[in-house]
């Protein structure tokens, strides 16, 4: 009698462990993990689970929703945005990928080619010094009606419109830059050319704002050139560069980068 009641007391603690250990398991999956013996480097080992000698493993960074965003902007993840690509500021990401937005405008139609004697009219179109045109045809493509930006990752580059090549007549692009708080703004122009002064007068310019409205402290305002390594550093985690064109004569305008200081 005493041997089956020690049995009895071994199948029902028996019974009571098998029990702990299957709702460890669902716990587990509930959270969404997996009972392995050994966890991966990139998951965290939030337990004992299964049997003694198993681990609840969960996945240390799950990134689908920013993902979703990311895709819902018909944007994509890369290490570092290109030119004139916005960083969205969506994330973070289980790795160090940014979410780039396209830019607001891409000229994607082919060539108009005329023949070398025909100029683009600039205030509908321009000349695409990179484009395919047969002998020394000139191509020309449709102007952006958008342009600029708001840029919010760590480091990024963006130029005026059709750049290398001239922009376009009757352009007001705002650039917006924003990085983390605490952080402030380090501005560079790797090269500026654009109409100087005629009979005195601003023409097409180029104005960079410590802050995120052109009614903030005005840093910079840019014609002529070409200038190249001008460099200008934010009190705030923000920066505004506009670029003004007016109705008559073209140049390449500017390319910028920028990045975080911390």
């Amino acid at each position: 009698m005493k041997f089956l009641f020690v049995l009895a007391i071994f199948i029902v603690c028996a019974g009571a462990v098998t029990i702990h250990q299957v709702k460890n398991t669902r716990q587990c999956k509930a959270e969404g993990g997996i009972c392995k013996q050994t966890c991966a480097v990139d998951e965290e080992d939030t337990g004992p689970c299964c049997r003694n000698s198993y681990r609840c493993c969960q996945p240390s960074c799950n990134d689908t929703l920013q993902y979703a965003e990311c895709n819902a902007k018909n944007g994509k993840s890369k290490p570092v945005c290109d030119v004139n690509e916005q960083d969205t500021g969506i994330g973070p990401f289980c790795n160090t990928n940014r979410c780039c937005e396209p830019p607001t405008c891409i000229a994607s139609v082919d060539c108009n080619c005329k023949s070398s004697t025909y100029k683009c009219p600039t205030d509908t179109e321009y000349q695409d010094n990179a484009g395919n045109c047969s002998g020394s045809d000139k191509c020309c493509k449709p102007c952006c009606l958008t342009c600029g930006g708001s840029f919010k990752g760590p480091e990024g580059s963006f130029t005026s419109p059709n750049y290398p090549s001239d922009y376009c007549d009757n352009q007001i692009c705002n650039y917006t830059i924003i990085v983390e708080e605490g952080s402030k703004v380090m501005f560079n122009f790797t090269f500026v050319k654009t109409e100087n002064k005629f009979l005195g007068a601003l023409t097409d310019t180029v104005q960079v704002y410590d802050g995120e409205i052109s009614t903030d402290t005005l840093l910079a305002t840019l014609y002529g050139g070409p200038f190249e390594g001008l460099e200008f550093n934010s009190t705030s985690n923000k920066m505004i560069t506009v670029f003004k064109s007016d109705y008559s004569v073209v140049f390449p305008g500017f390319s910028a980068i920028y990045k975080s200081l911390q």
